[in-house]
């Protein structure tokens, strides 16, 4: 078996440390950027000429997919860009230590998740059954039914029977994928390295630390790692067609923690090119196509919410992550994403929008809550998946998808689609309209204030003038009443001052009176 080398200077990785966090973290940039989800390769007509890639063929930017989302994981201190500088040629059969783990993570029959007697029931219903091609039907019902295949054993004969069967060409399933194998099994590691995809592919990968069992062992999840690029790259080798795009690597790695390392390739070729060609087109107008299907449907369950989201003018981008990593990049618990698997490749392709819509929908009363505000919103509900740690609540969703799905299947979804935009445009004018108001009544406040304004003024000059008229008649009325005080207090002076004179006889009188008044004139009153 092949495997890539991890060498250093094989591996050119995006420049992020020129990335404001800020922009990151905003939802103005999720916006902006919202067409690197998808990278940016040259074209399959492009000869390929470079022994290695070059860093042109990356967009600078650490946004895409992991933006959207900011559970972004991120490798640990221990994690190296190099997934095995020490075993580059690595193959299972040269380390049966870390073959033997993998095999006993992939018999382990123990769910360890929420058991009940419900569950025990449905174990011995899947274990009296045949599963070949033959039971296509019944196998697809008890993928829908409650807990679906409940453990890795039955998903490893039940999911190639469903993956298949439309395929199929041969007796059983297993015939199907050593068939398809020896293609995969004649590329060298020299085309996988090569691959226009593989640096971009390599750089997901190593961030997928959190998607791995914590049972299993760094060395095992190295080796994984390893086996995972090869996986991906031989299927975009084979189909030239398909652009890989971030979020691809989720969907990839769950089939391999399932069914193994070369079983899986099989499975993930089939279920891209029936399930996941809408997101591995060049342009992002398919998988936007069908993710706009998500709000009319919130509609149909509540309009309240529906008209919410719309105010805010916050679109569909929320659920972006969810609908193109079938909600494995925004779950942390393995076994609900398990569960989820089960039921998507036993239904229609469209069943990931259904269940968002209900999700949304179901947290009507948090929603709600919160401020009609874009940023506000996008922050809540791009978290409502993740907090989904619920077997019974899983299942309610599961069933309620189920629902939506028979009520408004997806042939009626284009007339659902016209209905929801001409309420879009209602919605709009009654906004518009609101503004409008708003901005008249805010004029004329405006304007009644400015009109108060000019009167207090005018009021307030008049009162100063009032005021200051008063004070000067003050100062002018304190003037003459100074005067008159200082002129009677003169001749009262005076007047004692002769009538003490005459009265002791005091001669040369005109004189000392004179002086008097010399020495009175000298005072200021």
């Amino acid at each position: 078996m092949n495997s890539h080398a991890g060498k250093v200077d094989l591996v050119k990785f995006i420049d992020c440390e020129n990335v404001d966090d800020d922009d990151t973290d905003s939802l103005a940039s999720a916006l902006s950027d919202y067409n690197n989800i998808f990278y940016d390769a040259p074209s399959i007509e492009e000869t390929k000429t470079q022994a290695s890639l070059d860093n042109s063929n990356f967009r600078t930017s650490n946004f895409c997919i992991d933006s959207i989302d900011t559970s972004l994981n991120e490798p640990s201190d221990n994690d190296s860009f190099i997934l095995d500088e020490d075993n580059e040629n690595f193959d299972f059969d040269d380390d049966r230590e870390t073959e033997k783990e993998f095999e006993d993570y992939l018999n382990d029959e123990n769910d360890n998740f929420e058991d009940c007697e419900e569950k025990r029931l449905k174990l011995k219903k899947l274990e009296s059954l045949n599963l070949n091609f033959d039971n296509y039907e019944v196998i697809q019902k008890l993928a829908i039914e409650k807990y679906g295949f409940v453990n890795k054993k039955f998903r490893q004969k039940a999911w190639p029977i469903l993956i298949l069967y439309k395929n199929r060409s041969m007796s059983s399933p297993n015939a199907l994928i050593d068939s398809s194998l020896k293609i995969y099994d004649q590329m060298t590691e020299s085309q996988i390295k090569n691959n226009k995809y593989y640096n971009q592919v390599t750089l997901d990968v190593v961030r997928t630390l959190k998607r791995f069992p914590p049972e299993i062992s760094d060395k095992l999840r190295h080796k994984l790692q390893n086996q995972l690029i090869d996986n991906i790259c031989k299927i975009l080798i084979k189909h030239e067609n398909l652009h890989y795009y971030q979020g691809y690597h989720d969907i990839c790695i769950t089939f391999l923690l399932v069914s193994g390392v070369s079983n899986s390739i099989p499975l993930i070729e089939h279920i891209t090119l029936t399930h996941l060609t809408s997101y591995m087109e060049s342009t992002m107008e398919g998988t936007l196509k069908l993710l706009l299907n998500i709000m009319p449907l919130i509609d149909t369950i509540n309009s309240q919410v529906s008209e919410h989201i719309q105010r805010a003018e916050l679109g569909v981008i929320f659920g972006l992550s969810w609908l193109i990593t079938w909600y494995s990049h925004v779950m942390d618990n393995l076994k609900i994403i398990l569960r989820l698997y089960d039921f998507f490749i036993a239904t229609h392709p469209l069943m990931p929008v259904y269940l968002g819509a209900v999700m949304v929908s179901d947290h009507a009363e948090l929603i709600l809550e919160i401020d009609c505000d874009m940023a506000s919103l996008h922050t809540v509900i791009t978290k409502i998946p993740s907090k989904i740690n619920s077997s019974e609540k899983i299942e309610s969703y599961i069933q309620k998808a189920l629902h939506l799905f028979k009520i408004h299947p997806p042939e009626s979804l284009e007339e659902l689609n016209q209905k929801w935009l001409e309420k879009c445009q209602q919605i709009q004018e009654e906004e518009e309209l609101k503004r409008q108001k708003e901005e008249e009544f805010y004029l004329r406040q405006r304007f009644k204030n400015d009109k108060n304004n000019q009167q207090l003024n005018k009021n307030s000059k008049i009162v100063k003038n009032k005021k200051f008229s008063l004070i000067r008649l003050k100062e002018n009325k304190l003037k003459p009443n100074k005067f008159l005080f200082g002129l009677t207090f003169t001749v009262g002076v005076a007047a004692v001052a002769m009538y003490a004179l005459n009265s002791n006889g005091i001669k040369d009188t005109p004189d000392l009176v004179s002086k008097f008044y010399q020495f009175l004139t000298l005072k200021d009153f």
